[in-house]
Formats: structure tokens, sequence, C-alpha cells
């Protein structure tokens, strides 16, 4: 018998605008619309204030102007909505190595097996909530399904801000009573030819004859569209392509002062970048170190092991003696600390335990792994 999936479609809301608030809290509130300027110009994203005068994404700029002329319009920044989504990407790696990105703001994460290590679904999505919004200062929406299809249609029940979870035998009831437009792969035109059978809801699409659909839609379509319109998919999530590198980083509330402090919070991204690292079955050849102080001046830094490794310790050593040397150069408040491994390859041939520090390091940071698997999170600390 097959396992049940568990499936997460996690949503941005209103991502380009999100982050041009964190970048101007004055836009807060405020109608804000984001895209290209000129006469031919498109809209990337409207925010929901936006929204309510009837302008969306892909709309020509020149509509959205006619039907909201009060709002603030945005050309954007680009390179700061890259940075912002790799934060985003980075909570999300932190749950499941099986994150499939779909856009800048928008992911796919299987999450099947979880349980026992992370807790119920409906816990990790606002888990996930909470720390995209406190790390990345946005808002996202997650919506949870037994399939890719349940959960993206889930998600958009969630918004904003919000999760919403369709569990398995709620499906068919949860997909009769949406519109056909909701459902993925139906455009206007498939709309307009099944609203002439008099099917509206994707519950009379599921219940149809299937004759006159082919006939509507053609024979390649109309089996396909009608197991959909029942929930029924079996699409897999692919990951992304196999990372160079791997981070981990923390934006606090507010600047912190204490040494002591940062290299607490260092061991901790430490920990989370080994065990991603580990899952990977990879081992790291550098360890690198971003600072970000008060002015936003960035420092990064980085160095080669003696040896590859992917032990907590080994990371969190390495990272913490940058950190210290760092400040040595310019001491003062820090407002991001972040960990990365770099130089990812295959390890070397397992040396004896009582041999090498990086091995022993190796198996005591995959026994923690095994332990908050079996018993949680929280189930063992290491001192510091």
């Amino acid at each position: 018998m097959s396992q049940q999936r568990t499936i997460f479609h996690a949503d941005l809301d209103a991502f380009y605008v999100a982050v041009e608030r964190v970048l101007d809290p004055a836009l807060i509130g405020k109608p804000v619309i984001v895209g290209g300027l000129g006469n031919r110009g498109v809209v990337a994203t409207a925010s929901y204030e936006a929204r309510e005068f009837g302008v969306h994404s892909a709309q020509p700029m020149a509509v959205a102007r006619r039907r909201c002329p009060h709002a603030v319009y945005l050309s954007g920044h680009r390179e700061k909505y890259s940075e912002f989504s790799k934060r985003f990407f980075a909570i999300l790696d932190d749950f499941t190595p099986v994150v499939a990105g779909v856009s800048i703001d928008e992911a796919y994460l299987d999450m099947s097996g979880s349980e026992r290590l992370f807790g119920k679904p409906k816990q990790v999505a606002e888990e996930i909530r909470r720390r995209t919004r406190e790390d990345v200062g946005i808002n996202v929406s997650i919506g949870i399904g037994p399939s890719r299809l349940v959960a993206k249609m889930a998600s958009e029940d969630a918004k904003p801000d919000g999760v919403f979870e369709v569990l398995p035998e709620e499906v068919e009831v949860f997909m009769a009573s949406k519109p056909v437009r909701a459902l993925p792969g139906i455009g206007p035109k498939s709309a307009e030819a099944l609203a002439t059978l008099r099917i509206e809801t994707l519950g009379q699409l599921a219940a149809h004859p299937v004759g006159p659909i082919r006939r509507a839609l053609g024979p390649n379509v109309a089996g396909w569209l009608q197991l959909r319109a029942r929930g029924v998919d079996n699409s897999t999530v692919q990951t992304r392509a196999k990372s160079k590198s791997i981070s981990a980083e923390t934006t606090f509330s507010e600047d912190v002062t204490s040494v002591d402090e940062m290299l607490n919070v260092l061991g901790r991204l430490s920990e989370r970048v080994g065990r991603r690292l580990r899952r990977s079955g990879m081992h790291a050849r550098n360890v690198g170190l971003k600072l970000r102080y008060p002015d936003f001046t960035t420092v990064t830094r980085q160095t080669t092991l003696q040896q590859a490794a992917d032990g907590d310790d080994a990371i969190s050593d390495t990272a913490q003696a940058l950190l210290k040397k760092t400040l040595r150069e310019r001491a003062g408040a820090v407002r991001l600390l972040g960990v990365s491994v770099s130089g990812l390859g295959e390890p070397a041939a397992q040396l004896s335990l009582l041999d090498s520090n990086p091995q022993k390091d190796s198996a005591i940071s995959g026994a923690v792994d095994a332990v908050r698997g079996r018993f949680g999170e929280d189930a063992v600390r290491r001192g510091s």
C-alpha cells in the first residue's frame, strides 16, 4: 500500500509589492502596482488594495492606470526580489529536501512522511509562515492537499496570508463547488465551450457524460480534465537542480550587539546547514560567513576546510572563527547573519572515528539528526 502523499503549495502574497513595502514601509496600506511603466507595460503584481479596483497581474498597465489612477506605480527592484526569494527558499529547504520552485515566489513541497519530524501538516505550514514573516518580512499563503493540483487550488483559498488544508476524503467535495475556470488547464475558450454544455462547476464537469465533452474540447483532453475535476493528479514534485552551495541566514528584528548572541545564532544556523548537507549525501570543502551591518553594508568571508566535512561542529567552529575575525576588523551591531557551505562533493572514504575528528563530528551530527527525526526537533540540543 502506497504512502499517502502530503503536498504543500507555498505562494508569497503579492510578492513584488510585499518586498517594496519592506524597503519602504510608507507604502503599507496604499494601492501599489509594480510592473512596466511604459505604454506597453504590463502589471507584474498589484496590492490587494489595488485589486479591489479590478487591477490584476498580466493586465496592460494602461488599463490599470484607468482603473486605479491614484495608485503608487513602481518599476521595481529586480535584484532585491531575487535576494528575498533566496531567503524564502532557504526556509523551505529546512523542512524538506523535495522543493520544486515554480517561480521566484512560488513552490511545491513534498512533506510526505514528515509528521514525526515536524508535526501535523497545519503546524508545519504555520511554522513556515511564521519564519517567512520574521526572517523575510513578508507573508506566504500555503495550501495543503494529497496532490499538487489540490494543494495549488487550496492555496487560492488560503489567500491572503493563511493556510488551507484539504484532507484526502474531502477532495471531491472541495473540487465540486469550484467554477471550471478555477481548474489549472482550463482557459477562457475551454470555459466557454463547457458553458454551452451547461457545465459551470467542476462537480458538473466530473459527472457529465464524456462524449459531449470530447466533441467540445477534443478526445485527448476530455478524460484528463474530468479526472482533474475530481482532484486526481499523480504528478510528482520534482526538485530543483542540485545546489552548488547550501546556506541559511536570519535577519534580526532588532540589531544585535552581543557577540555571544551572534555566536549562538551562528551555531543554530550551522546546524540547519549541516542537516541539509547530510541529507544531500555530500561533503563541503568551504565554509562561508555573511554579515550585514545596520547601514546595509554586507560582508562575506569564506575559508577552505583542511578536510571536506558535513558535521555541525566543523561548520559552526569555522563560521564562528570567521565572525570573530570580521568583528575585529569592524566591530558593532549586526543586522543579519548567515552561514554557507560550498565546494560540495562526494565524501572521501570512511576513516576510523578514532583517527579523524571530522568523521567523529559527522557521526555525532548524524546521530542527532536521527534522534530529532524520531522524537522531534527539540528532542536534543547541542551544548554551547
